[in-house]
């Protein structure tokens, strides 16, 4: 039998070239199924509606994004004003390393994305992103205390989403 597959696959004569042709597209193959998606984390996006600076919202249908979400958390306490960003796409995440993404042009004053990059953590408490790590804007969180997790979210809170 595998006389008879190496024959199909190599002739009937194993060459050493056709075989390393075959295993540079079985390598080529496997790392293209391998690659990382690009999910649009930071570009800007369309929540459906405005919110005010201390309001954090999200919409989870939002079409401009691949993964569906778009997001603007609420400012936390110690940001002294409004960061100057627009509502982004993000995505679910594991850990911080899942969460890079477009960040602001600094020479463009019209640019509305995250000026401080990303972090992965849940910041929603109702909904469909109820405790979900999601990638969040460093921008909207004191650069001394990061994105706080909230009460409802920590595992000994014994709360659970609905």
């Amino acid at each position: 039998m595998l006389n008879k597959m190496r024959a199909l696959a190599f002739g009937p004569y194993p060459c050493p070239g056709r075989i390393v042709i075959l295993l540079a597209l079985v390598v080529a193959a496997l790392l293209a199924s391998t690659a990382c998606e690009d999910k649009a984390i930071g570009r800007p996006c369309n929540l459906g509606e405005e919110v005010a600076i201390d309001q954090g919202a999200y919409h989870v249908e939002a079409s401009d994004c691949p993964s569906r979400i778009c997001v603007k958390p609420a400012v936390q306490a110690g940001i002294t004003s409004d960061p100057g960003t627009a509502p982004y796409c993000s995505a679910e995440c594991n850990s911080n390393d899942d969460c890079s993404g477009q960040t602001r042009d600094s020479s463009n004053p019209n640019d509305k994305r995250c000026a401080r990059g990303f972090v992965c953590a849940p910041v929603f408490t109702k909904g469909p992103l109820c405790c979900t790590k999601i990638c969040l804007c460093r921008d909207f969180f004191s650069a001394s205390v990061g994105a706080a997790i909230p009460d409802e979210c920590k595992p000994e809170s014994g709360v659970t989403c609905s």
